[in-house]
């Protein structure tokens, strides 16, 4: 029997059972789709426990759900909700940490991590859509239809963020392209 379908079954027949299963099976890429948005494994895990908090208490709402699709839009919520609100917040200082202090040190191994770390940058400087959109495809090699649904937008709308985010990059990491 399929995931989703399975899933369907035990919502019905044993609402604990449910959860479990779902947790278990789709906590990981909960926290990732959040980690990838956030940088923060700490708060991903965080917010991916919320997420399932928010799927339990509208349990009886889930009718004809795929629910990777549905959890994976509710990760990238919580993860834009969270950004949303640190930066009416002021965010939070950003501490020098070792991976940084390296970056001094001269050597290929140094470079490589000094142009990831520049990559890191740039994407993290796209608007929040932009970059949901640019790391979807990207990162979790999502197409364009599925970021649509799983973003609630339209097709159209994904290509022309993805046009803006490489855009953007290509701008911000000329140096590199060269």
């Amino acid at each position: 029997m399929p995931e989703n379908a399975r899933l369907q079954n035990l919502l019905q027949e044993d609402e604990r059972q449910f959860m479990e299963t779902l947790f278990k099976t789709y906590f990981p890429l909960v926290c990732k789709a959040i980690y990838r948005l956030v940088q923060d494994m700490a708060t991903a895990e965080d917010l991916a426990q919320e997420v399932f908090i928010k799927i339990w208490n509208r349990r009886d709402q889930l009718n004809e759900v795929y629910f990777k699709a549905y959890l994976h839009r509710a990760a990238v919520n919580m993860a834009l909700d969270h950004i949303d609100k640190n930066k009416r917040r002021g965010g939070a200082p950003k501490e020098i940490g070792p991976d940084q202090e390296a970056l001094s040190v001269s050597g290929p191994a140094v470079h490589l991590k000094e142009t990831k770390a520049r990559i890191q940058s740039a994407i993290d400087q796209l608007p929040d859509k932009c970059r949901a959109v640019f790391i979807m495809s990207r990162y979790e090699e999502m197409s364009y239809k599925e970021i649509a649904q799983a973003l609630r937008i339209s097709v159209k709308t994904v290509e022309n963020q993805m046009t803006t985010a490489l855009k953007k990059l290509r701008v911000s990491l000329k140096e590199y392209l060269e």
